[in-house]
């Protein structure tokens, strides 16, 4: 896997590169569907990690849960084993308690899928929707963009 950043000061998209691997296709050797997640999660982990918040320790700094409310995917082509898929992401809108992350996946030949996902800042001890918290927000910022499609 690999990863690289936009160099713009805003609007920046997060990127990261995975193939496809032999536990991500059904036996005709195309991905299966229930494969995308995967490589949208991973394209998360990485965008904030990159923005100093990785995920083994947000939890504690922060004292939230980030669950994953919703998650919309527009398929356009198959991905086969082996294949080096491309996955940009971004932030399509912070709300008072929600982040909306978009994404968008590309192989060599064109565009795979685009989607996004919403996550809901939850208060740990108590379960309920809180503020997303400002340091969080901040450091996202950057990489706010406005959806390309809902």
């Amino acid at each position: 896997m690999s990863s690289e950043q936009s160099p713009s000061p805003a609007n920046q998209r997060y990127r990261v590169c995975e193939y496809v691997r032999w536990s991500d296709v059904d036996a005709s050797g195309i991905i299966r569907w229930s494969t995308y997640p995967r490589f949208v999660e991973l394209a998360e982990t990485e965008l904030f990690r990159a923005v100093g918040f990785p995920y083994a320790t947000v939890w504690d700094r922060l004292d939230i849960w980030l669950p994953r409310v919703q998650l919309h995917l527009d398929y356009r082509q198959p991905a086969r084993l082996d294949e080096l898929l491309a996955v940009e992401i971004w932030v399509g809108r912070i709300g008072r308690s929600s982040i909306r992350l978009d994404f968008s996946m590309q192989k060599p030949d064109g565009p795979l899928a685009d989607g996004y996902l919403v996550m809901v800042a939850v208060d740990r001890k108590t379960g309920r929707s809180i503020d997303v918290p400002t340091p969080l927000a901040q450091a996202l910022a950057p990489f706010i963009a406005p959806p390309t499609g809902s």
